[in-house]
C-alpha cells in the first residue's frame, strides 16, 4: 500500500525528503556532542570530619551509625565505606531509577537523626552525589615572563580564574601549583623572657616599697613596746614608794606628839612624794592618750579595710551581673541566628521549587525577589554572627577580670571569693566592735586617771594646810593621819589604775605586732602569687595570642540609629591594616606604674611567609600554575572547551607576558574521535556504493540507493536529536555500523524491481509489485536487528547505560532505511528504471552455475556438513574464550599521564629534584609536546584527586597528533629513559580511555572482622597472588600504615590529679595541633592569612612529648601541672590507615596489575582456582572484585540480552511465516554467524571483551536477514510447485546476488572500523571485527547449511497456488 502511494504521489514522498533533510540538518547542528553517552550514576557519598580521630574510632563512632541509618535509605542496593584519619566516607549504591534528589532527602533526615548524639568534634555530614561531570574536561598550565611565582598565583587568581569561569558551562575552575602568601606570627622565647624580666623588675620594685613600709611600721612597734616596758618600770617604783610612805606614816603617828616635828618633816617629803606621783600620773596620763590614738588609728584602718572589701563584693556583683546580661543577649542573638537560618532554608526550598519549572511565567522575577530576599537575610544573619562574636569577647574580658580578682584573692572561683570577703568582712566587723571597747575602756581610764591627779592636788593642798595646822594639836594631827590613810589608799587605787592601764596597752601592743606578722605573710604571698600570675612565659601562648588578634582585629556594623528622616549605620571597631599595625597590637596592659603595655612585637615576630617549598609546578620545566575545569551538568563538552579555548586565545592576546599549555583536553579527544567516526561512516558509504555499482552495473538503480544512505542517515538524526542522544563514540559506532545495513532493504527492494523488469514487467507495476513482493520479508528483517536491542531494558548497570545509545541508533536507522526502502525507493524505480535492459553478468552466471553444483553436493553429504559446522563453531569458540576476556579495549590518545613516587617520608625538594630529572628525560621524546607536573596537590581534585604527598608527583604529557609511537611503545620509551633514577615511574597513556570504567587489574576483599586477622590474611592472599604468573605490583594495603605512637593514659592514675582521658587528649592536641589561620590581615593589595606559632612546640619529640607538662587543678584551686609520663604509658604500633567495610562487615584490598601480554580473564581464571585450595579461618570470607567482576557482571548482561534477543526474533519470524519450523531453521544461522565471529577475532589476535560481545548480539539480529530472505523465497517456489531440493537450489541461485551484495555493503562499511583508523577507533574495533567475520562465514554458510538443515527438517508438501496466494506473505503449519 505504502509503495504503491509513494509512485502514484512522488511529490508527497520529495517534499517528505525535503524536510527530513531539512530537520535533520538543523538537528545535528544543535546536537550536542560527548565523549560518552549520558550516565545517571545512583551513587552518593556522605562524608564525615571527625577531627583527631583515629581509623578505629571514626568507624566506631562515626561510620557505623551512619551505615545502619542509610541501610534504611529508599532503594538502596549496597552500602560501602572506608573510614582513615579524621574522615568517614561511606558510598551508597542505588537502583538505577531512583530519583536521587529525593534520596538525598531522605539521607538527610536519618543523617539529622543521628548527629544530634555525636560530640562537637565531629562535623555535620555531607552529602555528595556522584556525576560523571565531575570530571574535569580541560587541565591548562600557565606560565608568565618575569613575574615571580607569587605574582603568578595573583595573577592567575584576579584575572585569569573569574575570565574562564565566566565562559558558559563553565562550572568550576581550581588551580594547583599556586603559592600561598600568609603572615606568620612566632612567639619568640628570647623576647618573651626579655619582656618577662622587665615585668618582673617592675613588679619587684613596688613590692620592695611595701615592704619598706611594714619595716617601718615594725620600728615603730618596737619603740613602743619600749615605751611600755619603762612606763612599767616607774609603776612599779611608784608602788614601792607608796608602800614606803604608808610604812612611814603610820610609824610617824605611832610615835605621837614627841615626833611632832620628825612627822612635820615626814609631811614635807610626803608633799614631795605627792608631787612626784602627780608627774608620773601625768606621764601615764600622756601614755593612756598615745595609746588611745593607735586605737583610733587601728579602728580607722579596720574601717579602710571594710571598705576595700566592699568595693570589691560590689565590682564582683557587678561583673557578675554584667557577664549574665551579656550572656541574655547571646541567647538572644542566637534564637535570632537560628530565625534566619531557617528564612534561608525557606526560601532555598521556594528556589528549588522554582528551578524545577524554570518555564513558568515570572519564573526569572520570582527567583531574583527570593534571591534578593536571601542575600538580604545572609547578611543579617551575618551582623547576628559577628555581634555575637563581639558579645562572646565582651564576655570573655568579662570572666577574665572576674578570674583576676579571684586570683588575687588566691581563690579557683567566684563563688570562694564571695564567701571569703564575706568572712573577712565578719571579721573585720568583729575588731573593729573590738576595738571600740577598748577605745571606751582607755577613755574611762583617762578619766581615772585625771580623777586620781585632782585627788593628788587636793591631798597636796591638804598636805600644807596641815603643815599649817600641825601645831593645833594632836587632834589635828588624828585627822591628818585619817585623811593621809585615805589619800594613801586612792593614791594606791589610782597606781592600781595605772598598772591595769598598762596590761592593757601591752595586750594591744601584742596584737599590733600579730597584725604586722600576718601583714608581712601576706605581702609576701601576694607577691609571689603576682610574680607567677605575672609571668610572660605562662601568660604569652599561641592561644592567647590568637584570641587578641581574633578580637582586636574587628569591624562589625553594630546597628543603626536615626536622627530625623536619616539612618547612620553605627560600626563598631577597625581593622589592622599593615604588618606594622598588627605589629603594635597590644597584647597585654598589667597596669604597672613605669611598665609600658606589651606589644605583639616584644613577644613575637610578625614575618610575610609563602608556601612555595610545599609546591612543586613545572610547564615544560619552568614554574607555572596548573588550571582544573569542570562543566556545568547539560551542557556539551564539545561546546564549552571549544569556548575555553576561544577565552585562553583572548586572555594570551591581552596580556603577552602569559602562555597557555593545554595538557588534556576532553573537547579535542571527543572532535577526534568523533571526526573519526564520522570518516569511517562515509568512507564505508563509499565503498558500499562501488559494491552496489559492481554487482548492478548500472548508475540508475546505485543511484537509487546511494540516495537512501545520507537520507536514513539524516533521518536517523532528527530521531536521535528528539529522544535527547548525543554525538558520542557509542552512538556514531552505532550509526557506522548501521551505515551498512542501511542499503539492504533498499538492495532487496531495487534488486527484485531491477528482476520484474528484466522479467519484462513496466517500471511502475515493477517498482509497486517488486517493493510489495518483499515488504514483509525486509520488515521482518528489519525487527529481528532492531529486537536484538530491546532486551538492554531488562539489563542493568554500565552494560544498559553504555550501549542503549547504540541500540536505539541502530534502531533509528534501519526503520528509517526499511521506510526509505518502501517509498523513496520504489518512487525513484519507477522513474529511473523505465528504460532499463537485462544486463547479463558471465562471471556471475559461472558463480551460480557452481554455486548449483556444489550446493547438490552438500544436500547429499547433509549430516556431514551439519558435523563440521558445529565442530567448527565449538573449537572456535574454546580458542577464543582461551585467549580471556577483557572489558573494554584500550584506546590511543594525544593525552598521557605519569607518575613519580619515591619513598615514603622524603621531603618534596628531593622529589622535586628528582622530577626536574625526569622532565630533562621526557625532553628528548619527540612526540611529547608540552609536559606539566605538580606536587603538593592534584590537579584532578575533589574525589578524583591526588593523594598531596609529599613523595609524588603528577605529571600531564600533551602528545603529538601525529605522533609516531602508540601507547605502549611510548610508555616503554619513557620507562626506559627513567629506569636508573632513584623513584619508581608509572605512566598511563590511555588517560581518556573507556576502559578506566571497568576497574583495573585484580582486587580481592578479605572480609572478616578482627584487624589483626585480616591482615594476616590478607598477607597470606598477596603470596598467592605474586606466585601467580602474569601478576606484578601486589599490594595487600598495609604497605602505607601509618607508624603509631600510642599514649594508653592510666585512667586511675590521671583522676589522683583530677584529670581525665578527654582532658590529657586537649592538651596533647593543643601541642600538636597544626595552625590555623587565627585571623585575615586585609592590606589595600591583598589578604592575608594570620597563623600564629609558639616557637617552643616546633618540633616536638616523642621524648619531650612524654614530659610534657599537663596542667590540673587540685582540690584547694590552685593550678598545677603534672608530667605526662606520671600518669601515661607509651607505645610504638602500626596502625591501619584507613578501615574499609561493605554492606557493614570489614575488609582489606589485595590489589594487583596485569603483566603486559597476560589477560586479565585468564589470570583471574588461575587466581581463583588458587584461592579455592587456601583454607579461611571461619567467618572470613574472600571475594574477587575489580576489573574481573566488572567482566563478569557487563558478560551476565548480555548472556541474558542474548538470550532474550533470541527468542524475540524467533517470535517475529513466527508471525512473519506463520509457521514455527521456517524460524526454527533459520536460526540455524546465528551459530554460523558466531563461528565467523570467533576466526575474526583470532585472526586478529583479540580477547573476547565486552564489546566484542556486542557484536556478536548484533551480529545475530544481521545474519538471521539472509537467512529469512532464502527461507522466504524457497518457500514462494515449493508452492509454485517445484520440489524441494531443486527450489532450494534455485532460490540459492536466484537469491545469491541479494545475498552477497547486502553482506558485503555491511562488511565494506565496517572495515575501516575494523582496521582500527582513526583516533578512538580501537574501541569499536573488535565489534566490528566480529560482525566482519560473522558476516563473511556466515553469509557462505548460510548458502550451503541452510538448505540442508531445511531440507532434513522441512518436510511439508506444498500444493500449487495461484499467483496471488503464492504472493502471500506466509505458508501453512506444516
Amino acid at each position: 500500500m505504502i509503495s504503491r502511494y509513494s509512485v502514484k504521489k512522488p511529490y508527497t514522498v520529495l517534499v517528505s525528503i525535503v524536510l527530513v533533510l531539512i530537520l535533520g540538518v538543523v538537528s545535528f547542528g544543535k546536537m550536542s556532542t560527548d565523549l560518552l553517552p549520558s550516565m545517571n550514576l545512583p551513587y552518593a557519598i556522605v562524608m564525615t570530619i571527625y577531627q583527631g580521630a583515629s581509623p578505629e574510632t571514626v568507624e566506631t563512632v562515626v561510620t557505623r551509625p551512619i551505615e545502619q541509618a542509610m541501610a534504611t535509605v529508599t532503594d538502596i542496593e549496597t552500602v560501602s565505606s572506608q573510614s582513615s584519619e579524621n574522615t568517614s566516607l561511606v558510598v551508597l549504591e542505588f537502583q538505577e531509577s531512583t530519583d536521587m534528589d529525593s534520596a538525598t532527602i531522605e539521607m538527610r533526615e536519618k543523617l539529622d537523626q543521628i548527629s544530634g548524639y555525636w560530640e562537637d568534634t565531629v562535623s555535620k555530614p555531607m552529602i555528595l552525589k556522584l556525576n560523571p561531570d565531575m570530571m574535569p574536561v580541560m587541565i591548562a598550565a600557565v606560565e608568565a615572563e618575569g613575574l615571580e611565582e607569587t605574582e603568578v598565583t595573583d595573577f592567575v587568581q584576579k584575572q585569569i580564574e573569574p575570565e574562564l569561569e565566566s565562559v558558559a558551562g563553565v562550572a568550576s575552575v581550581s588551580t594547583t601549583g599556586n603559592v600561598t602568601e600568609s603572615v606568620e606570627v612566632l612567639i619568640r622565647q628570647d623576647k618573651v623572657k626579655e619582656a618577662n624580666a622587665k615585668v618582673q623588675k617592675t613588679l619587684k620594685k613596688q613590692f620592695a616599697e611595701k615592704e619598706q613600709e611594714l619595716a617601718d611600721a615594725k620600728e615603730e612597734l618596737e619603740d613602743g613596746r619600749e615605751k611600755l616596758a619603762d612606763t612599767e618600770e616607774e609603776l612599779k617604783e611608784g608602788k614601792e614608794q607608796l608602800e614606803n610612805g604608808k610604812a612611814q606614816l603610820a610609824k610617824g603617828l605611832e610615835q605621837g606628839s614627841s615626833q611632832m616635828l620628825s612627822a612635820q618633816q615626814e609631811i614635807t617629803e610626803g608633799v614631795n612624794q605627792l608631787n612626784k606621783q602627780l608627774d608620773e600620773l601625768e606621764q601615764k596620763e600622756t601614755q593612756l592618750e598615745e595609746g588611745l590614738a593607735q586605737i583610733q588609728q587601728g579602728k580607722t584602718q579596720t574601717e579602710d579595710a571594710l571598705g576595700s572589701i566592699s568595693d570589691a563584693q560590689t565590682g564582683l556583683e557587678q561583673l557578675k551581673s554584667g557577664r549574665d546580661a551579656i550572656a541574655a543577649q547571646e541567647l538572644s542573638l542566637q534564637e535570632s541566628i537560628a530565625g534566619l537560618k531557617q528564612g534561608i532554608a525557606a526560601i532555598d526550598g521556594q528556589i528549588e521549587a522554582l528551578d524545577k519549572n524554570p518555564e513558568a511565567p515570572g519564573y526569572e522575577e520570582q527567583k531574583a525577589a527570593l534571591i534578593k530576599q536571601r542575600e538580604e537575610l545572609s547578611a543579617n544573619q551575618k551582623v547576628a554572627e559577628e555581634s555575637l562574636g563581639a558579645l562572646s569577647q565582651q564576655k570573655t574580658s568579662l570572666e577574665k577580670q572576674m578570674d583576676q580578682i579571684t586570683a588575687s584573692l588566691g581563690k579557683g572561683s567566684v563563688e570562694e571569693a564571695e564567701e571569703y570577703l564575706t568572712q573577712q568582712a565578719g571579721t573585720l566587723w568583729g575588731t573593729l566592735e573590738e576595738l571600740g571597747q577598748k577605745e571606751s575602756q582607755a577613755q574611762a581610764g583617762l578619766e581615772q586617771l585625771k580623777e586620781a591627779k585632782e585627788k593628788l592636788k587636793a591631798m597636796k593642798e591638804q598636805a600644807a594646810s596641815g603643815q599649817a595646822q600641825l601645831d593645833a594639836g594632836k587632834i589635828q594631827m588624828d585627822t591628818k593621819k585619817l585623811m593621809a590613810s585615805i589619800d594613801m589608799s586612792v593614791a594606791e587605787a589610782g597606781l592600781n589604775q595605772g598598772q591595769s592601764e598598762l596590761s592593757s596597752g601591752k595586750a594591744r601592743m601584742e596584737e599590733a605586732d600579730a597584725s604586722l606578722k600576718s601583714g608581712q605573710e601576706q605581702l609576701k604571698e601576694a607577691k609571689k602569687q603576682a610574680m607567677e600570675q605575672a609571668d610572660l612565659s605562662k601568660l604569652v601562648t599561641s592561644e592567647l595570642i590568637r584570641g587578641i588578634l581574633a578580637g582586636e582585629n574587628f569591624s562589625m556594623p553594630a546597628g543603626y540609629i536615626q536622627e530625623g528622616k536619616d539612618d547612620y549605620l553605627v560600626r563598631v571597631g577597625d581593622k589592622v591594616q599593615d604588618m606594622s599595625g598588627l605589629e603594635d597590637l597590644v597584647i597585654l596592659d598589667l597596669g604597672l606604674e613605669g611598665l609600658e603595655p606589651i606589644r605583639l612585637s616584644d613577644v613575637a615576630d610578625v614575618t610575610r611567609q609563602d608556601d612555595s617549598d610545599k609546591i612543586y609546578a613545572r610547564l615544560n620545566g619552568n614554574p607555572g600554575v596548573m588550571l582544573t575545569i569542570e562543566k556545568q551538568t547539560g551542557y556539551s563538552t564539545g561546546d564549552v572547551t571549544d569556548r575555553l579555548l576561544e577565552r585562553i586565545e583572548e586572555l594570551e592576546k591581552t596580556h603577552e607576558q602569559i602562555r597557555f599549555s593545554v595538557l588534556m583536553d576532553q573537547g579535542v579527544y571527543i572532535d577526534l574521535v568523533v571526526d573519526s567516526v564520522l570518516s569511517n561512516m562515509i568512507s564505508g558509504a563509499v565503498l558500499a556504493v562501488l559494491i552496489l555499482l559492481l554487482f548492478l552495473k548500472d548508475i540508475k538503480p546505485t543511484i537509487v540507493i546511494a540516495c537512501s544512505i545520507p537520507i536514513s542517515v539524516v533521518a536517523t538524526f532528527v530521531m536521535m536529536y528528539f529522544s535527547g542522544i548525543t554525538l558520542n563514540v557509542i552512538s556514531l559506532s552505532g550509526l557506522a555500523l548501521g551505515i551498512g545495513m542501511l542499503v539492504d532493504n533498499s538492495i532487496v527492494v531495487i534488486e527484485n524491481v531491477d528482476r520484474l523488469r528484466q522479467q519484462g514487467v513496466p517500471a511502475a507495476k515493477a517498482a509497486i509489485e517488486g517493493a510489495k513482493q518483499v515488504s514483509g520479508a525486509i520488515a521482518a528483517s528489519t525487527l529481528t536487528t532492531i529486537c536484538v536491542f530491546a532486551p538492554i531494558v531488562f539489563t542493568e548497570g554500565i552494560t544498559r547505560q553504555l550501549f542503549v545509545d547504540m541500540g536505539l541508533t541502530i534502531a533509528y536507522s534501519l526503520l528509517s532505511s526499511l521506510l526509505v526502502a518502501l517509498t523513496l525507493v520504489p518512487m525513484m524505480s519507477a522513474g529511473l528504471l523505465k528504460k532499463s535492459k537485462p544486463k547479463e553478468s558471465k562471471l556471475l552466471e559461472r558463480i551460480k552455475a557452481g554455486y548449483g553444483r556444489t550446493l547438490r553436493g552438500a544436500l547429499s553429504v547433509k549430516p556431514l556438513v551439519l558435523l563440521l559446522a558445529l565442530a567448527l563453531f565449538v573449537v572456535c569458540g574454546i580458542l577464543s574464550f582461551k585467549k580471556g576476556t577483557a572489558f573494554m579495549p584500550e584506546m590511543e590518545s594525544t593525552q598521557a599521564t605519569m607518575t613519580i613516587t619515591t619513598e615514603k617520608g622524603t621531603p618534596l625538594k628531593e622529589t622535586a629534584a628528582c622530577a626536574d630529572q625526569v622532565l630533562e628525560r621526557l625532553e628528548g621524546i619527540s612526540d611529547i609536546e608540552s609536559v606539566g607536573a605538580m606536587a603538593g596537590g592534584s590537579a584532578m581534585g575533589g574525589l578524583t584527586g591526588g593523594s598531596g604527598s609529599e613523595n609524588l608527583v603528577d605529571f600531564y604529557l600533551l602528545l603529538k597528533e601525529d605522533k609516531e609511537l602508540s601507547g605502549k611503545e611510548l610508555e616503554k620509551e619513557i620507562l626506559k629513559r627513567t629506569s636508573d633514577l632513584p623513584c619508581e615511574v608509572t605512566v598511563t597513556t590511555q588517560s581518556m580511555d573507556m576502559s578506566a570504567l571497568g576497574g583495573a587489574g585484580i582486587q580481592i576483599h578479605v572480609k572478616g572482622k578482627e584487624l589483626d586477622e585480616l591482615s594476616r590474611i590478607s598477607r597470606e592472599v598477596a603470596e598467592l597472588v605474586k606466585k601467580t604468573e602474569g601478576t606484578r605490583d601486589v599490594s595487600n594495603g598495609q604497605e602505607e600504615a601509618d607508624q603509631e605512637y600510642r599514649i594508653q593514659v592510666n585512667k586511675e592514675k590521671a583522676m589522683e590529679y583530677q584529670l581525665t582521658v578527654a582532658q590529657v587528649f586537649q592538651e596533647i592536641q593543643k601541642k600538636l595541633a597544626e595552625a590555623s589561620p587565627s585571623t585575615t590581615l586585609s592590606t589595600e593589595t591583598k589578604d592575608y592569612s594570620v597563623y600564629v606559632r609558639d616557637e617552643k612546640d616546633e618540633k616536638l619529640t616523642r621524648e619531650q612529648l612524654s614530659r610534657m607538662p599537663v596542667t590540673y587543678t587540685t582540690k584547694e584551686g590552685e593550678k598545677k601541672t603534672v608530667a605526662l609520663s606520671q600518669i601515661a604509658d607509651f607505645e610504638m604500633a602500626q596502625g591501619p590507615k584507613s578501615i574499609s567495610r561493605e554492606e557493614q562487615t570489614r575488609y582489606m584490598t589485595v590489589s594487583a596489575g596485569i603483566e603486559e601480554g597476560y589477560n586479565i580473564g585468564l589470570v583471574s581464571e588461575q587466581l581463583e582456582k588458587a584461592l579455592k585450595k587456601y583454607e579461611l579461618p571461619k567467618g572470613y570470607t574472600l571475594e574477587m572484585k575489580g576489573e574481573d567482576e566488572t567482566i563478569s557482571e557487563a558478560m551476565g548482561q548480555l548472556y541474558l540480552m542474548l538470550a532474550l534477543a533470541l527468542v524475540f526474533m524467533y517470535l517475529i519470524m513466527v508471525a512473519q511465516f506463520q509457521a514455527l519450523m521456517s524460524p526454527f531453521i533459520i536460526m540455524f544461522t546465528i551459530p554460523l554467524a558466531f563461528t565467523g565471529g570467533f576466526l575474526g577475532l583470532l585472526a586478529a589476535d583479540m580477547e573476547v571483551s565486552v564489546i566484542a560481545m556486542v557484536g556478536f548480539i548484533m551480529l545475530s539480529g544481521i545474519i538471521v536477514n539472509n537467512g529469512i530472505v532464502f527461507v522466504d523465497y524457497t518457500n514462494q517456489l515449493r508452492m509454485e510447485g517445484i520440489p524441494k531440493r531443486e527450489a532450494l537450489v534455485r532460490a540459492g541461485q536466484d537469491r545469491l546476488r541479494p545475498i552477497i551484495m547486502t553482506a558485503l555493503t555491511t562488511i565494506l562499511g565496517l572495515s575501516t572500523m575494523a582496521a582500527g583508523m582513526g583516533m578512538g577507533g580501537e574501541m569499536v574495533q573488535p565489534m566490528a571485527v566480529v560482525t566482519i567475520g560473522g558476516l563473511i562465514y556466515g553469509t557462505l554458510l548460510t548458502l550451503f547449511v541452510v538448505p540442508c538443515i531445511y531440507e532434513l527438517l522441512n518436510r511439508k508438501e506444498y500444493r500449487k497456488q495461484e499467483t496471488e496466494e503464492a504472493d502471500a506473505d506466509g505458508n501453512g503449519e506444516e
